[in-house]
């Protein structure tokens, strides 16, 4: 999967290489072809950021994004967006999809954490990502969704969603999480399905180095809290499985800040803090 050089790349696919040059990690190839732009601001600190963008701020109908991405040894690097993506209207049942193929070397740390996906009325999006980690390498996924724009009267009427993530080690398929909403086909605001709850998030965390944060999330999820947001745990012996909903994006947000917050000191800041 490298992001070798003199190789052409179809529309709207990306890649990018994280290296340890002078004791902190450093990007040293990244290729992006149209609508997908891979955004590689100077940062103080010791961990590359990587934003992914696309020209007009969403995704439409027929768009294929592809990201590989490659971590070297001892590095540590977050995947993000500039904001939440947005995902029109599709047409003629013509959707678009996002796939991430992530390679994470030894003792080094990838945490993606993008803003969340926000479907509007009548769109069609498909994910799969997939990450191959070293023995000795850690992981963060955060994928999350909200109701549409709410702004506009819009909850669950998106015509169909389908995310897909694999994570493996070393040939050891650790887990294969998979979710698909199709709201027409049974209402997602059933009291037995989203309800009242407008926004669901899922984070994976795998790695040693994630021990300690993992168990501090366990343990603020024992203290009561008002903000609506219901909360599932599937320990894992190499890491953690966290299932989220609320009843608004800000809830959500909330909560995943101040359960994170640990990701300050593998990173020196968390990926919200010059957001929100």
């Amino acid at each position: 999967m490298g992001a070798g050089r003199g190789v052409a790349l179809r529309p709207g696919c990306g890649r990018a290489r994280v290296a340890r040059i002078g004791g902190r990690s450093q990007v040293t190839s990244n290729r992006a072809t149209n609508p997908l732009k891979l955004w590689v601001p100077r940062r103080p600190g010791p961990t590359s950021w990587i934003y992914a963008t696309t020209f007009g701020g969403g995704l439409v109908a027929g768009d294929n994004i592809q990201v590989d991405l490659e971590l070297e040894a001892d590095t540590t690097t977050v995947l993000t967006t500039q904001a939440s993506t947005k995902v029109y209207r599709s047409l003629r049942d013509r959707g678009c999809q996002q796939h991430l193929h992530a390679s994470v070397g030894s003792h080094a740390t990838l945490v993606v954490a993008p803003d969340p996906l926000v479907c509007f009325r009548g769109a069609i999006y498909h994910q799969h990502n997939r990450v191959h980690l070293a023995e000795d390498a850690n992981l963060v996924h955060i994928d999350w969704l909200t109701s549409g724009r709410s702004a506009r009267g819009e909850c669950w009427q998106f015509g169909r969603l389908a995310s897909r993530l694999e994570v493996i080690r070393d040939g050891r398929m650790l887990l294969l999480d998979s979710l698909e909403l199709v709201p027409r086909e049974t209402s997602l605001d059933n009291p037995l399905r989203m309800g009242r709850h407008h926004c669901l998030a899922t984070v994976v965390l795998f790695g040693h180095q994630l021990t300690d944060g993992i168990e501090s999330i366990q343990e603020l999820a024992a203290v009561d809290s008002v903000d609506g947001c219901l909360e599932s745990f599937s320990p894992k012996a190499e890491g953690l499985i966290w299932r989220l909903v609320g009843p608004s994006t800000e809830a959500v947000g909330r909560r995943l800040r101040s359960r994170l917050a640990f990701l300050a000191d593998h990173l020196q800041e968390t990926p919200w803090e010059r957001k929100w």
